[in-house]
Parts: structure tokens; C-alpha cells; sequence
């Protein structure tokens, strides 16, 4: 059962989770038709301390086919006020340009909000949006589920298992093309920069350690069809010399065949090679496990990597527990605000063909 992560992924002094049906929190998804908002409502729906009371969504067929897919959830088009008395979360899945809107109009109302990556590519937009959530006393988080897929290699990378770390190239081939939400978008940045490449450096900035960056960024649009980016690369420099390349395509749609999605970390001892789960499910990931190149002796596989869902589901974990524990930590805002900075930067090189953007 998958909600068995959630026990091995907690560390003994963590936060007790609401645990009584009074206590859980209230989840509402704000664009519940959207094709990212199925995860988060099976999550929110699985998890122990949470329910699914209210999915959001304006347009009428898509709220159609919600009410017969979750006949127990209420379905409307208007954001209800947060409840009283318990915690209630707001899921946000609409299109990336309503984000920083839809976001606000859920912190006036009380809500806690969980955001779909990316929140902003706007740093003051996003410096905004979280003052906000502040001085409401509110949480505001962004659902970037695929950093808890790299917990154990980060560890092991902080353990000495590959000595100093030197560069780590990150790679994300998407066989099914470019996704039926961005084909009508025109504005650069919203293809491959704006849904790749957020995971990617999620997963791949901590390795980076804390400090300034600098940021260097191409694109180009490859396909016929579409006005955005379709292949893109981003190369992010840490303060202690540690590298990170990024490169991400819409592939031509083949969708019998898995997307090319992995990460190597190179080290003085030696490397990791990870092939990432995008949809794939346990078996996959149990097939595939990350395997360690000492630069002696013979190689080690690793334990597997979460999946996708387990990810999500450990990002509700992590929020009600957050919730739970009190005022939203300084630490996770600065995270998020470190990681639109670098998104805003790679934006600006990419517009001047590829000039180094210091973060």
C-alpha cells in the first residue's frame, strides 16, 4: 500500500499529523479539470489526515465529467471561504499565467494554497504573493512532488559516497510531445523552460548548496505548430564551483515509449546514474534503480526511487504536517523565492541568446 511511505520517509521527532476526523484538513483543487489536478486529488484523497471536500473548475464539460468520476466531492465553479475551525488547502492547478491571480483570491479567503510549479517566473510577483500569505498567517507552498525522488541520493552525496561533487547533468526527453495545455500558448517560456525544467532544477538546485548562482540559458522552437520553446538548456553555477546542466525536448510524439528522464552526479570517488520515473509505476522503479560508479571497484545499485505518486503523496504528508506545526517556515519560502529567481534568469539569457545572469 503506498501510504506505507509515508511511515518510512518520517523521522522519528516529526510533527504529528492531525490524525482524528475533526482535525484533517480540508482540501478544495482550484481547476480540478486540468490534466495535473487527477494527482493531487488522489494524494489529498489518500492521505489519512485529509479530505477532499470541493473540486473548483469554471469550464461545464470538464465539471460534468468530474461530478461522474467523484460523485461523493462537491463540484462548482466559485472558490468557497476556507473553513473554520480546521485547516483548509487550497490545491491550485490552473493554466501558469493565472497562477499569481488564482493564488491571491485564495489567500483573501483563507486558504493555505499549494501552487502547481511554477508559481511565477516574476521574482516580485513572487515576493509578493508570499508576503501575502505571511501576514495572513497562511502557508504557501509550490508542488515540486519530484524533490523527494532524490532524498536518498542526497544524502549519499552528503555522505562522501562520490567525494567532492563537481557537476550534475539532468536530462528530460518528453516522448508525447508537446502537451495538449501548451500548444496554444505563444509567450517564450511557457514550453519546455516553464514545464521541464522546474522539476529538473527543483531536483538538481540543492546540490548546488546555498549562495549565489549564475545562470545561462538557450531555447529554440524545433517543431512546426506551436509558438513556444520545444527544446531548451540551462547551465546553473554554484558559489563552490559545483555545475548543473539542465537540457529538456518535446520529443515527436511516441507514445510507446517511456520519456528519456535522468540525472548523473559526478563526484572526485566516482558517479550516480539515475533514470527518473516520470509515470511509471513501482515495478518500473524497482527495475530501474539508481546504480553507483566508484572510480574502484564494481558497481552498486541502489535502492529504487519513489514513483510519481508515492512523491505526491509525500508532499501532502509534508504539508499537513507543516500545517500542523505552526507559521510556514522561513526556509521553505526561501527555497521557492531561489528557485523563480533562477527561472527568471534563465528567462532573461534565453532572450539575449545565452549571457550569464548572476542570481
Amino acid at each position: 500500500m503506498r501510504t506505507s511511505v509515508l511511515h518510512t520517509a518520517q523521522p522519528a521527532a516529526a510533527t504529528t499529523a492531525p490524525s482524528t476526523a475533526t482535525d484533517r484538513v480540508s482540501v478544495c483543487v482550484v481547476g480540478a479539470g486540468s490534466g495535473v489536478a487527477p494527482r493531487h486529488i488522489e494524494a489529498f484523497g489518500e492521505h489519512p489526515a485529509t479530505a477532499v471536500d470541493a473540486l473548483i473548475e469554471s469550464d461545464p464539460a470538464r465539471a460534468e465529467l468530474l461530478r461522474a468520476r467523484h460523485p461523493g466531492i462537491a463540484v462548482t465553479d466559485r472558490l468557497p471561504a476556507a473553513p473554520r475551525g480546521a485547516p483548509g488547502l487550497a490545491v491550485v492547478c490552473v493554466p501558469d499565467a493565472a497562477h499569481t491571480d488564482v493564488v491571491t483570491r485564495c489567500l483573501d479567503a483563507g486558504w493555505h494554497v499549494l501552487c502547481e510549479k511554477p508559481l511565477t517566473d516574476d521574482p516580485e510577483a513572487a515576493e509578493r504573493l508570499f508576503a501575502l500569505a505571511e501576514d495572513a498567517g497562511l502557508h504557501l507552498a509550490v508542488a515540486y512532488q519530484r524533490r523527494f525522488m532524490l532524498e536518498d541520493l542526497h544524502q549519499r552525496v552528503a555522505d562522501g559516497a562520490i567525494g567532492r561533487l563537481h557537476c550534475v547533468n539532468a536530462r528530460w526527453l518528453r516522448r508525447a510531445g508537446h502537451p495538449e495545455s501548451r500548444r496554444g500558448l505563444d509567450r517564450r517560456g511557457s514550453g519546455v523552460r516553464g514545464d521541464l525544467i522546474p522539476h529538473l532544477l527543483s531536483q538538481g538546485l540543492p546540490f548546488l548548496g546555498p549562495g549565489p548562482l549564475s545562470v545561462q540559458a538557450r531555447d529554440w522552437r524545433v517543431g512546426d505548430g506551436w509558438a513556444t520553446e520545444d527544446v531548451a538548456r540551462l547551465i546553473a553555477r554554484g558559489p563552490e564551483g559545483i555545475e548543473l546542466q539542465v537540457d529538456v525536448a518535446y520529443d515527436a510524439p511516441h507514445l510507446d515509449r517511456p520519456d528519456d528522464c535522468w540525472v548523473e552526479l559526478h563526484g572526485g570517488l566516482g558517479s550516480i546514474h539515475a533514470e527518473l520515473p516520470t509515470h511509471q509505476d513501482a515495478e518500473w522503479a524497482a527495475a530501474h534503480p539508481p546504480v553507483l560508479y566508484p572510480r574502484t571497484g564494481t558497481p552498486e545499485r541502489l535502492a529504487p526511487l519513489r514513483t510519481t505518486a508515492e512523491c505526491h503523496l509525500l508532499q501532502a504528508d509534508r504539508i499537513v504536517r507543516s500545517l500542523a506545526a505552526g507559521p510556514a517556515p522561513a526556509a521553505d519560502r526561501d527555497r521557492e523565492l531561489a528557485l523563480v529567481r533562477t527561472m527568471a534568469a534563465a528567462q532573461a539569457s534565453a532572450l539575449h541568446q545565452g549571457p550569464i545572469i548572476q542570481v
